[in-house]
This record gives C-alpha cells, sequence and structure tokens, in this order.
C-alpha cells in the first residue's frame, strides 16, 4: 500500500467515525446543510450507518489490496 491509499482508508474511516461517535453533530450539520427541510433519523440510524460505512470500506481496502 502506498502512502495515498493509507490516506485514502483514513478518510474513509474518519468519516465514519464521525458518524459513529458523534451522531448530534452529524444531524446538526446536514440540518444546517439542508436548512431544515430533511427530517433527519435518530441517533441510533446514524450510528448504524457510520458502523456500516467503517466496514464497507474496511471490505473494500481488503479485496482491493488482496489481489496485489
Amino acid at each position: 500500500m502506498t502512502v495515498s491509499d493509507y490516506i485514502g482508508f483514513s478518510a474513509g474511516i474518519g468519516f465514519g467515525l464521525w458518524w459513529l461517535v458523534f451522531p448530534k453533530s452529524v444531524t446538526s450539520f446536514y440540518s444546517w446543510f439542508h436548512r431544515g427541510r430533511v427530517k433527519m433519523p435518530g441517533t441510533l440510524a446514524i450510528r448504524l450507518a457510520g458502523a456500516l460505512w467503517i466496514v464497507l470500506v474496511t471490505v473494500v481496502v481488503f479485496l482491493t489490496f488482496r489481489k496485489h
């Protein structure tokens, strides 16, 4: 793996960790971004999405670099 691979993997994991650890921050950011027009899910749903995102990024990285 090159340095850019580690940076991309870290960015993907960091995004998922933000959703997993700080769900209220995610809710307030997206409410501000959409100017309150979108109904936000609860914190449990946001944490679940963050955990699934981390699993997805990890699986994609391992499958990609397993071939090399």
